[in-house]
């Protein structure tokens, strides 16, 4: 019966690595980082947006007036526009597709038990579940289905702190949160975002590396401050505290100067959206 599960596995395996492989599968894959990237730039617009409202009309009204200023009010922003269903729906079937690619990567990928390996997969399956929400609420908003994610997130927060020992997952979720931000800064510092591309023509390399190293300091500052806002709902047994970007974005624009934070992070973001183009052309798949 071992013999019997363990010929199927391999037989799985190698279908699986198969279609991974497949040309059709690389270029639908590669659709995803597209799709990512015009999140990116949405989001990082309305962040600017909401950062020079009240340059532009003497009040923070302009960037209320915009929506959430997170991937939820991207993909509402991307709804509204003429020929924006289309375009969510290309923005779910690709990050779909490059969630799929990275979870076939978790199960099949790294062929030895090191922790090197072990880790590799545990990344992909991280980032397969960024692209999977991705895909999910951009298909949930081409549906008209879509939903408040800061909304999802308080009411997650009020989940957990209404169970027993909830603060410290919470605590948790936020520790997470900080960790994964002050990864993402690391990267862009460090530049070993290299890893993830082949190497790309000279003439494009400068820009890339300026595109990469601004965008994930911009991700990485806005997701340390989602885990703290985490942490400080857990600490008050506030779930209203918890929010996701669009909370992040507004904390920063009530801070004193914080208006040219959100402004240099709104611009980040819309360097991550650019460089995800990049990236789809030379990511390794």
């Amino acid at each position: 019966m071992s013999d019997t599960a363990g010929h199927a596995a391999r037989t799985t395996g190698r279908q699986a690595r198969r279609i991974a492989d497949s040309r059709w599968f690389e270029l639908t894959a590669r659709a995803g980082f597209v799709g990512s990237g015009v999140v990116h730039l949405l989001i990082g617009y309305l962040a600017i947006l909401l950062g020079i409202g009240d340059a532009a009309s003497g009040s923070g009204s302009q960037g209320s007036q915009s929506g959430e200023t997170d991937q939820s009010g991207a993909l509402a922003q991307l709804a509204a526009v003429p020929g924006g269903t289309v375009l969510l729906w290309v923005v779910a079937v690709g990050t779909a597709a490059l969630c799929l690619h990275l979870v076939l990567g978790a199960i099949v990928g790294g062929r030895t038990d090191s922790a090197r390996a072990w880790l590799a997969r545990a990344k992909n399956a991280g980032k397969a579940i960024v692209y999977g929400v991705i895909a999910y609420s951009s298909g949930s908003f081409a549906l008209g289905a879509g939903k408040s994610s800061s909304g999802s997130t308080k009411s997650a927060a009020a989940q957990a702190l209404a169970t027993p020992g909830g603060v410290f997952v919470l605590l948790l979720a936020a520790a997470i949160a900080i960790a994964i931000g002050i990864g993402l800064v690391v990267i862009g510092i460090r530049g070993s975002w290299r890893k993830q591309l082949v190497t790309p023509p000279p003439s494009v390399e400068r820009p890339l590396s300026v595109l990469a190293a601004v965008g994930y300091v911009a991700k990485g500052v806005a997701v340390v401050i989602v885990g703290v806002l985490v942490a400080v709902a857990a600490f008050r047994s506030d779930p209203d505290q918890a929010t996701g970007l669009d909370g992040a974005f507004d904390a920063l624009h009530r801070m004193p100067g914080g208006v040219f934070v959100l402004v240099a992070v709104g611009i980040g973001f819309l360097a991550f959206g650019v460089y995800s183009f990049f990236r789809a052309r030379y990511a390794k798949l």
